[in-house]
C-alpha cells in the first residue's frame, strides 16, 4: 500500500509542477491573421471590384456626355452673343467661324473648349454661307469616354446619334 501511496504521491506533484509551470509561461498567443481569413478578405475585395467598376465606367461615361452636351449649349449661346454684338468687329451679324475665334475675341468660352478637346471629347466648329450659319460637332475620344456623338447648328437643336457622324439628320436629344 505504501507504494501505491508513493506513486499516488509523485502523480500528483507532478500535475502540481505542470500548472505551476503553465502559470509562470503562458502559451504566447500568436498575433495576426490566418492565410485562409487574409483569402477570404481579398476575394471579398474582388467581388465588390466587379461589380463596381463596370458602373464607375459607365457614370463616368454619362457624366462625359453630359458634360459634352454642356458644352455644345455653350456653343449656341455664345455664338449668339457673338453674332449681336459684333465681336469680330466687321459690322456684319456673322457668327464665329471656329472655336478659337470665340476664345479670341472676348474669350466667349473656356480656354481648355477652345483647344477642341474637352472631358473626353473632340469637338470641331465651322462656318458656313459667309458666316451667316454654323455647325459645331462633339466626339467621343475613344468608346471609353462616350457611345453618343453630338450635333447642333444655328437652330439650337441639339441631335445625336451613336454610329456615325453627327449631322442635322440625326435624332434629336429628347425627341
Amino acid at each position: 500500500i505504501a507504494f501505491g501511496s508513493q506513486s499516488e504521491g509523485r502523480a500528483g506533484r507532478t500535475h502540481f509542477a505542470r500548472k505551476k509551470l503553465r502559470e509562470e509561461h503562458p502559451m504566447k498567443k500568436q498575433q495576426g491573421f490566418t492565410l485562409i481569413e487574409l483569402m477570404i478578405v481579398i476575394a471579398i475585395i474582388a467581388i465588390i471590384a466587379a461589380i463596381a467598376i463596370p458602373n464607375l465606367l459607365e457614370a463616368r461615361k454619362g457624366a462625359n456626355e453630359s458634360a459634352a452636351i454642356s458644352s455644345l449649349r455653350t456653343l449656341v449661346t455664345v455664338q449668339a452673343l457673338y453674332r449681336d454684338t459684333d465681336k469680330n468687329g466687321d459690322g456684319e451679324a456673322d457668327f464665329a467661324g471656329s472655336l478659337n475665334d470665340l476664345f479670341a475675341n472676348g474669350q466667349l468660352i473656356d480656354g481648355v473648349l477652345s483647344t477642341g478637346t474637352k472631358q473626353g471629347y473632340t469637338f470641331t466648329m465651322a462656318s458656313a454661307d459667309s458666316g451667316f450659319s454654323w455647325t459645331a460637332v462633339g466626339v467621343p475620344i475613344n468608346d471609353k469616354t462616350g457611345t453618343r456623338r453630338f450635333f447642333v447648328d444655328e437652330s439650337g437643336v441639339m441631335r445625336f446619334t451613336t454610329t456615325g457622324s453627327p449631322t442635322v439628320a440625326a435624332k434629336p436629344i429628347g425627341g
